[in-house]
């Protein structure tokens, strides 16, 4: 089921658990609200990590959604134990779970501790009530303070999202938010931009009053001030969205964006090896139906050629900190003549920088990477 690609030593492997009680008005990704079909759904993933019969070695593990924290105990426990009789798991291995601060309590996070879990990746958003009612969040500020508070105490390595671009937010506000955020003992923050060309409830407000929303300037200044807040917290800005402590950074994230081997499982998770790319059904039913058949439950699979591989690396380096190493960048450039112009202009205007042998973005960079990144395509 690997392509023919030869089996690295060390694996990370996706679980996409895609329900929630509730859709937030931000929300496009691959999710439910039917939660009677929950139980059905985990079954077939189990089916589905048992046809990695090889046991691989996993660096990292992510339980990603959708809401994992909303699974009840029992069927994750069934989870779990698929995964250890499919895989060996490294002593030091990253074991995620994404959660709701509405489903943290001192049960859950022993129960989830018990399973193995390590970090928790908790969806904050925002500390403004009234921002989280217009989010159609679940909880309430008190609740995400505790719900930080209970996991740092219970011993999670702990990452916060929030983000950016928000109506109803004054000048500032996100950096104190921040700062509260470090204050509570936060390892590691993602600021993720309100993606307003969306199909989402809150793009259609947008798109009612735009004057609720914050123009260009405003999002360049929540998203600059907040990363000197971090970094002057000892926090390391090592990707476009992302800031760790020494040692806290996403290990699955950056294999991504490094292109290293992650296996998926679970309706919508995507999976890479190589230069091999797949991803599963995102129609639960029929994800259900494919396994329960006994077939492949991928929606598709790609082979990449050189060049493309190539070149998705170079996007992908660019959105780190360390950046894309020189030779490698001026060989895409020669076949892409339009993206070797564009980078010309980034380091001219000190967008982009050549530090031995490689060239990164700055962080004004960044913010205007995407202009720079679609030429690669």
């Amino acid at each position: 089921m690997d392509g023919g690609v030869r089996v690295p030593r060390r694996w990370g492997l996706y679980v996409h658990l895609p329900f929630c009680a509730h859709r937030c008005s931000y929300c496009t990704f691959v999710s439910s609200t039917a939660l009677e079909l929950m139980a059905q759904v985990v079954e077939a993933t189990i089916t589905d990590i048992g046809r990695f019969r090889r046991r691989r070695e996993l660096a990292t593990l992510y339980l990603g959604g959708g809401t994992p924290s909303l699974v009840p105990l029992p069927l994750l426990g069934q989870l779990f134990g698929a995964i250890a009789a499919a895989f060996t798991l490294s002593p030091t291995a990253e074991v995620t779970l994404e959660a709701n601060p509405e489903d943290v309590d001192v049960a859950a996070l022993s129960a989830w501790r018990a399973l193995g879990v390590n970090r928790l990746s908790l969806g904050v958003q925002t500390l403004d009530d009234e921002v989280l009612k217009l989010l159609e969040r679940r909880h309430d500020v008190e609740q995400a303070r505790r719900a930080l508070a209970l996991a740092r105490s219970a011993g999670f390595s702990v990452s916060a999202d929030l983000i950016l671009g928000l109506p109803g937010r004054s000048p500032g506000q996100l950096e104190g938010e921040v700062r509260e955020l470090v204050r509570l003992g936060v390892e590691h923050v993602s600021l993720y931009l309100l993606e307003m060309d969306k199909p989402h409830r809150l793009g259609a407000l947008a798109r009612e009053t735009p004057e609720r929303f914050p123009d260009d300037d405003d999002l360049v200044r929540e998203y600059l001030g907040a990363a000197r807040v971090l970094r002057r917290a000892g926090f390391r800005h090592y990707e476009i969205s992302n800031f760790a402590r020494p040692g806290r950074r996403c290990q699955h994230n950056l294999r991504t964006w490094r292109q290293q081997p992650l296996l998926a499982a679970g309706v919508a998770a995507h999976g890479q090896c190589g230069g091999v790319r797949w991803a599963n059904l995102e129609d639960h039913r029929q994800y259900i139906d494919a396994v329960t058949r006994g077939e492949s439950p991928r929606a598709w699979r790609r082979v990449l050629s050189r060049d493309e591989r190539e070149r998705e690396g170079v996007m992908l380096a660019l959105r780190l900190d360390t950046g894309a190493a020189w030779s490698t960048v001026q060989r895409v450039g020669r076949r892409k003549d339009q993206f070797a112009r564009r980078l010309d202009d980034f380091l001219a205007l000190s967008l982009a920088r050549r530090v031995a042998g490689r060239v990164s973005l700055t962080r004004r960079g960044w913010l205007l990477s995407n202009e720079l990144l679609q030429e690669l395509w």
